[in-house]
């Protein structure tokens, strides 16, 4: 009897432990774009196996010798263990779709074979109950693998399904954005204005991979829609085309090439050609609409038809007359055609200016008037963790960036930052990853920008510090002025 109740108590302590790991294992499989290869090299760079965990080798060795004391060793180090566990601060939460939760029932079904034939009485099943407990990252891939066939089946089938019902929208008119940074803002700015004239929808948050973009058409896309403004992120040489593949795009707005995801492009070069999928794609008709102060699409030296947008009168379209302060911006924006459109916007930044610019060249070009642009500009709000301003009753400013990721957006938000006078002006950042072997370089030049934007440093996590720290230090910055929190939570703490 004693066996049994110290039994299930170890089984219920596990699975409440061992859920939460998986729980954690999913959200950074799903960060890495459900890519076995990717997550495989996160668990690497985490070292994600705990010592903790391998204490659990203990009461493997106790329950063959003594099968009372071998529970009772396990059950107190599963809760240490929780008691003990690191809480993880999540930027950006879980999303339980339909894929997460078939992994959760086939990790389900093992741990209630071990449950069961555990019952029985056999003792390799704690073993293995342990076991899966310390490899639990790694089952998330094995999982994954398992579920393989049957994932492939469901994509294929809702990719079809989308694929027809856009083949039924045959008066449609289809715009992709794409680029290292700024094709979200973009994407929100150009849907606010299009709104003005066009029934409009849009790829939601940042649904820019392919199976994104299939869930965006299948759930939202109606007959009443005439215009589909698609937003296209990547990862790896090929994802454009495949999502122009899929939605072919009339319209393709190219908002920057830079050093972002060299993890997996390798170099800039690869990025930039990824990049340029989206202009190849564009029918004979079609118009490409390019960052002309982005020297990286400059030297592309696209012939297909483009539209050029700006800051400078060597584009079609271009702001000047610029004039930005911690409320806001005001502009004018000048026309292909020599018309003038006033422009006056709460959003921070010459970049959000440079997206403003962008997006109005697009509906120019499509047919709105200059009201109806002017009016979309008077409706724009600032993207959920883009320069998005927050003010505090208190009377502080909150500059949430926290989704930018590249050197270019980083740099930016420092000149934001930089341009709000007679505050004090603190940085909370964990830096920039992904970026392959030039992560410590732009690290490194991310500190010496914030040493000459920010008062007060908070670095964020140990790993990126060091090299944000070195590039602070070839200033003279205040050493105290600078600190460095294990995560985010001690940090806000």
């Amino acid at each position: 009897m004693l066996n049994y109740i110290l039994l299930n108590l170890l089984l219920i302590s596990s699975f409440i432990y061992l859920y939460y790991k998986l729980k954690h294992g999913h959200h950074m499989f799903q960060l890495e774009s459900y890519k076995p290869e990717r997550y495989i090299k996160w668990i690497k760079n985490n070292k994600i196996i705990s010592l903790k965990e391998l204490l659990l080798i203990i009461p493997i060795v106790a329950i063959f010798f003594s099968r009372i004391i071998g529970l009772i060793i396990n059950i107190i180090f599963i809760l240490l263990l929780w008691i003990i566990r690191k809480k993880h601060t999540e930027k950006k939460p879980l999303v339980n779709t339909n894929r997460i939760k078939r992994m959760y029932s086939i990790e389900l079904l093992i741990f209630l074979i071990i449950a069961i034939f555990a019952n029985y009485g056999i003792i390799s099943m704690i073993v293995l109950l342990n076991l899966y407990i310390i490899f639990s990252y790694f089952m998330v891939v094995i999982v994954s693998v398992i579920n393989s066939p049957i994932e492939r089946k469901i994509q294929s089938k809702f990719y079809n399904m989308a694929k027809r019902k856009l083949q039924d929208s045959s008066k449609l008119q289809v715009i992709g954005i794409t680029g290292s940074y700024g094709k979200t803002s973009t994407k929100y700015i150009l849907g606010t204005i299009l709104e003005q004239k066009f029934n409009v929808l849009i790829t939601p948050e940042s649904y820019n991979t392919t199976m994104g973009v299939v869930r965006t058409i299948n759930e939202r896309l109606n007959n009443t829609h005439e215009i589909f403004v698609c937003e296209m992120g990547a990862k790896n040489i090929g994802d454009i085309k495949e999502i122009c593949d899929l939605v072919k795009p009339k319209y393709g707005v190219l908002t920057a090439i830079g050093p972002q995801h060299l993890e997996t492009f390798k170099t800039l070069e690869n990025v930039k050609r990824t990049k340029l999928e989206l202009v190849d794609s564009l029918p004979e008709d079609g118009m490409a609409f390019i960052n002309y102060e982005d020297k990286n699409i400059k030297s592309a030296n696209i012939i297909k038809n483009n539209i050029k947008f700006g800051l400078t009168n060597q584009s079609d379209y271009y702001a000047d007359n610029i004039k930005i302060n911690e409320y806001g911006s005001n502009f004018d924006i000048h026309t292909k055609n020599g018309e003038i459109i006033p422009a006056k916007t709460k959003l921070l930044g010459m970049h959000n200016i440079l997206n403003i610019v962008g997006a109005v060249s697009v509906a120019k070009e499509i047919g709105l008037n200059v009201e109806e642009i002017k009016t979309g500009i008077k409706f724009l709000k600032s993207v959920t963790h883009r320069l998005e301003l927050k003010r505090n009753p208190n009377g502080s400013i909150i500059i949430d960036d926290a989704y930018n990721s590249n050197p270019q957006g980083a740099r930016m938000a420092l000149e934001v930052l930089k341009s709000f006078k007679n505050r004090k002006r603190i940085l909370i950042t964990p830096g920039i990853i992904d970026l392959g072997d030039s992560q410590e370089e732009y690290n490194k030049e991310f500190g010496r920008q914030a040493a000459n934007a920010a008062d007060y440093i908070i670095l964020v996590g140990e790993r990126q510090a060091k090299d944000i720290r070195s590039g602070i230090e070839e200033y003279e910055y205040d050493s105290n002025n600078v600190y460095v929190a294990k995560d985010l939570r001690r940090c806000i703490s």
